[in-house]
């Protein structure tokens, strides 16, 4: 063998040797060709990073809906931000306004609507679920109702709801209500809610 075969053999061979090398050091710091990586990422809670807003507010809302028909004013207060506001508009005798915070809204829910209300019965004619909007979802729906007011006697009405929803405090809370009542009948139409 001359002196060059076996220098280009050498040569060869520790070229070979030097890259099996880098490619197990570059598998080890887990960088390079063959390598493969790992990338994680963290998201803050944002509206829109919650994979399953739309089913959490879907339930939430029919919830609320059973929370109203049972007249369980505590249940639906716990449901909005302590600074949140409602708005009713429309046939809404004595009761049309804006209120703002839990302390208004518990009255408003506890001393008319529901809170009122013998008995209270339902029926959702429509629903549907808007968001991300910036950080709010917002929760468009219409619903009938009928009732028995011990001061009013039988009472029934429609009302187009829009509900503007956050995520704060691992929990979806209602941070704006607007309530516009477009039909309200009671038998005594001289009566008056609080």
């Amino acid at each position: 063998m001359r002196i060059d075969e076996r220098d280009g053999i050498l040569i060869g061979a520790g070229a070979g040797l030097m890259l099996v090398v880098l490619l197990v050091l570059q598998s080890f710091i887990g960088s390079g060709l063959l390598s493969s990586k790992t990338v994680t990422s963290t998201t803050t809670a944002a509206t829109s990073t919650i994979p399953d807003a739309y089913q959490q507010l879907a339930a939430g809302y029919a919830n609320r809906l059973l929370l109203l028909e049972a007249r369980n004013v505590s249940g639906l207060v716990g449901g909005y931000e302590g600074n949140a506001t409602i708005e009713w508009t429309g046939q809404m005798p004595n009761m049309a306004g804006t209120y703002n915070g839990s302390n208004q809204i518990h009255t408003l829910l506890n001393e008319s609507f529901p809170g009122d209300m013998v008995n209270l019965t339902l029926s959702i004619e429509n629903q549907t679920i808007a968001g991300p909007q910036g950080r709010y979802w917002v929760v468009n729906s219409e619903f009938e109702w009928a009732g028995y007011s011990s001061r009013c006697g039988v009472v029934n009405g429609k009302i187009a709801a829009q509900d503007s929803y956050v995520y704060s405090n691992d929990a979806w809370l209602i941070a704006r209500e607007t309530w516009n009542s477009l039909a309200y009948y009671m038998v005594f139409p001289s009566c008056q809610f609080p």
